[in-house]
């Protein structure tokens, strides 16, 4: 035992001074990870005990902070671990056992006590999903003495362990700042105070610059700029080179006779990148002038739209120095031009043409969840973006703006949509963001417009509007207006807003036709065999669109929010009893429509009907003579929106009798029965059905042999939620990305996703899709929209509803005749029978399936069905 009557840390053998002879360390006790951080190798970092492991080297390091309760060791891992990292199955608070620590020494440094650990072997048991382990409950209130510092000190920002670098990269991506180093305690990380005039004198403008490129001077006159757009950081580090800072940073600047890319560099980057804002008056001193990157590369400076002039800046050769000016009204004679902004209202936006650039302001209605896609740029690397809907009162549909990182993490971190209700607003302002869509000659107008942030674009949402030069600007001015004249409809209108699940946009086109000329020209078609190769090669939040073929073999339905709900199976051809009889409907439709009364701000759910298909029932007499009208002995199953399935079942029996032949009311009209009848046989019909589907029994062969693969995904993150204060904490921690560092226990950790409401779909269903050859079987999630509000699907199409139609729109809709506002409004949605209206032989046909695929971190992987097309003729 310890003092104190503590049990004995786990790190007990690394502590005293006699320590020399320990050359590694099994750890048998429980170990927390505090932090996950990763850095960029360099040429000495392949050294001592992380040599020679068998696998090609790798570009990044990643290095973990452990505690046992009482002690924090700073290790790094073996290259062999770090798949565990990207498939975030080790992040900070989970917990390892058996951890075997291995123990070397720097022999850099004069002082044997500086001892590097590396984790050899560990083991994950316990992910951290739910609460945080128990020994990290206490890091926020007590700081924890350090294994790797002698003297027990935490002596300024930490620094990777086995490479020559000053600062750590962000976890999922490169093109953000991370870490205490970049906000210098000697200022708070405050930008510097401005200065009220210029300082020295024979200031020299940017059009005289350009003479001096051919001079090789250091000692030009200071020149007055203001910034007018500020790049995405870029980090150049590479593991075959040494560079302690690898860091570029470029801003557009402009003076009364031109323009000049300015260029930090290194060190100089951490001192002032966050600092610099567009629409800024700065003076530059030693700085370096060259032409652009673009002129000295052979490009022609105009098709890259880059200045000519390039002014460089660094901490040497010769030491740069930035001054802020206090940009005031009536300094005139600097002759700085000012910073312009395009800001376009919603009905407006259809107006403009693919790549023009425009800035928007809106209310936030909707945030999807952070996601990664492999970057075009540079091999290797991810860059991390988010959906984003904008709302401005000019039009019904909203801005959708496909957000990147634009190097503000402290504000992306922040934006959630608002919840007017509570009395949260959120206004965000995107500029610089570029036009997307596709054009229609006839009209002259652009069909799905959306937006893509730049590599220029800047945010700001509330708490950093203060002292921007847009607030000035007169439409900025008309979308404040109208938030405080509002009214109370249109107030609880914007109160339905969302966070999170599967998105995807822009739509896809809704026939085969269009698919193949827009989507197969650029995209091609993937075996089955491929998809589930990249199924387990994906890393976390890593986004995926792939296109298969094949059949539809089984069709399942299950109900969300309902605690114990099984799944219904809706279909399923060639399924046979032992005595040769198709399985059939054993228990008919009766549907309660309690669900009807659901408030405005509440999606309808979607009610459940049971079927089961390993029970058999005998058709009566007169289900023999009669094939026009099909008579059920049926028990009905109702479930309602605060009751479980047990007591549901609980229910008195009733027996019931209906014929399809009856004219029923609009609401009492359950084509379930009718989508199932050519699915059912009786005794009497086996002979015909098989001549219909004579393939059914090869089907029931080939099912038994394939190698089937299920949806490891938890639909419940699938799903996107309707947003309350309440729970913020909770819906912000699931669809943002993993954080690096432990930043403490989560006040909601006992409340679970699925306690969250739901946005939009009530239920879903699992399409198992089954490739070409018959080998490879394939459980797909289908999340069909909702034409009332749902914000997945902004401009629903009219079709009839067919399962086909369904597949191929992506969802339900209010009919080929459409419907008013008030129709749209009481629209409810149909039962998941109502959905499989009867189509003859669907197991036989052939379909182009769309699946947007998305891994949700250690081997779960979600396979979202976006769009199915009925091949019409082979490809």
């Amino acid at each position: 035992m310890a003092e104190g009557g503590q049990t004995a840390s786990a790190f007990s053998p690394l502590l005293g001074a006699a320590t020399t002879a320990v050359r590694s360390l099994l750890c048998r006790g429980p170990v927390a990870v505090f932090s996950v951080e990763r850095c960029r190798r360099d040429p000495s970092s392949g050294g001592g005990l992380l040599r020679d492991c068998g696998l090609p080297p790798e570009a990044d390091l990643y290095d973990v902070s452990l505690s046992d309760g009482r002690w924090l060791l700073r290790a790094t891992l073996r290259p062999p671990l770090n798949p565990l990292v990207r498939r975030n199955e080790l992040r900070c608070g989970c917990e390892l056992e058996q951890l075997l620590l291995g123990v070397e020494y720097d022999e850099r440094r004069a002082s044997a006590g500086c001892r590097l650990f590396v984790v050899m072997e560990a083991r994950v048991v316990a992910n951290g999903d739910g609460a945080p382990s128990p020994l990290l409950k206490e890091t926020r209130c007590r700081k924890l003495q350090d294994l790797n510092d002698e003297a027990g000190r935490w002596a300024g920002p930490d620094l990777p362990l086995r490479a020559r670098r000053r600062s750590y990269l962000p976890l999922w991506g490169d093109s953000d700042y991370y870490g205490d180093v970049w906000f210098p305690e000697s200022n708070n990380g405050r930008p510097p105070a401005p200065s009220q005039h210029p300082k020295g004198a024979g200031s020299i403008c940017l059009r005289q610059l350009e003479g001096c490129i051919s001079q090789k001077r250091i000692d030009h006159p200071p020149v007055l700029v203001r910034i007018l757009r500020k790049y995405r950081l870029c980090h150049y580090g590479r593991p075959d080179r040494y560079a302690e800072c690898p860091f570029q940073a470029k801003f557009l600047a402009a003076d009364k006779s031109g323009m000049a890319t300015l260029v930090l560099w290194n060190s100089f980057c951490m001192d002032w990148y966050r600092h610099l804002e567009p629409g800024m008056v700065i003076q530059l001193y030693n700085y370096v002038v060259k032409e652009s990157y673009a002129t000295r590369m052979g490009q022609d400076p105009g098709l890259t739209m880059e200045p000519a002039l390039e002014l460089n800046l660094n901490t040497r050769n010769p030491a740069a120095d930035i001054t802020i000016i206090n940009d005031q009204p009536g300094n005139a004679e600097w002759q700085v031009p000012p910073l312009q902004y395009t800001f376009v209202t919603r009905t407006e936006l259809s107006q403009l043409r693919p790549g023009d650039q425009c800035d928007v302001i809106g209310l936030v209605t909707f945030v999807g969840r952070q996601e990664r896609i492999r970057s075009q740029e540079h091999a290797g690397e991810f860059v991390a973006y988010r959906w984003v809907h904008l709302t401005d009162g000019t039009a019904p549909e909203p801005f959708v703006l496909k957000l990147f990182s634009t190097c503000q993490p402290e504000i992306q971190a922040q934006i959630y949509p608002c919840s007017i209700s509570e009395n949260t607003v959120t206004f965000l302002v995107c500029t610089n963001v570029r036009v997307e869509g596709k054009m229609v000659d006839a009209s002259g107008q652009t069909m799905c417009p959306h937006l893509f942030s730049t590599k220029y674009s800047q945010v700001f949402i509330n708490g950093h509007h203060r002292g921007k030069l847009y607030v000035k600007n007169p439409k900025v001015k008309e979308f404040i207006q109208w938030i405080r004249m509002a009214k109370d409809k249109e107030r609880e209108r914007l109160s339905q807003t969302q966070i999170g699940g599967c998105y995807s946009f822009p739509p896809l086109p809704c026939n085969e036709r269009n698919f193949r000329n827009e989507v197969l020209g650029v995209s091609t078609l993937t075996t089955m065999g491929e998809l589930k190769q990249l199924l387990e090669q994906l890393e976390y939040r890593e986004y995926r669109r792939v296109n298969v073929q094949g059949h539809i073999c089984c069709v399942k339905y299950k109900s969300l929010g309902t605690d114990g709900e099984e799944e219904v199976l809706v279909f399923r051809p060639g399924v046979t009893g032992s005595t040769g009889k198709r399985a059939g409907v054993t228990q008919s439709p009766v549907v309660d429509r309690s669900y009807q009364g659901t408030g405005r701000n509440r999606s309808p759910e979607i009610p459940i009907i049971r079927t089961s298909p390993s029970q058999k029932t005998t058709p009566s007499p007169r289900q023999k003579r009669s094939r026009k009208g099909l008579t059920y002995r049926k028990r009905p199953i109702r479930m309602r929106l605060n009751e479980s399935t047990e007591s549901s079942e609980g229910e008195t029996d009733v027996t019931q009798k209906r014929t399809c032949s009856e004219n029923p009311t609009p609401k009492q009209d359950l084509s379930f029965a009718k989508a199932c009848k050519e699915f059912y046989t009786s005794s009497d019909d086996t002979e015909m059905e098989s001549s219909v589907c004579p393939s059914s029994g090869s089907w029931t062969g080939s099912l038994s042999k394939q190698q089937h693969v299920p949806h490891s995904g938890h639909v419940c993150e699938m799903v996107a939620r309707s947003f309350h204060l309440r729970d913020k904490a909770l819906l912000l921690n699931t669809f943002e990305l993993q954080p690096s560092s432990f930043n403490g226990v989560r006040p909601d950790f006992g409340k679970k996703l699925h306690q969250c409401e739901l946005a939009c779909c009530r239920g879903y269903y699992t399409v198992t899709i089954l490739g070409l050859n018959g080998e490879l079987s394939l459980d797909t999630i289908f999340l069909p929209t909702n034409p009332r509000s749902d914000h997945r699907d902004l401009w629903p199409a009219k079709h009839d509803n067919s399962f086909i139609n369904v597949l191929a729109h992506g969802g339900l809709s209010l009919g080929q005749d459409g419907g008013s506002n008030a129709e749209i409004e009481e629209f409810l949605p149909q039962p998941p029978g109502d959905v499989l209206s009867p189509v003859c032989g669907l197991e036989k046909m052939l379909f182009i399936f769309v699946l947007d695929v998305c891994s949700q971190g250690s081997s779960r992987v979600e396979v979202a069905l976006n769009r199915a097309y009925v091949q019409h003729h082979a490809l």
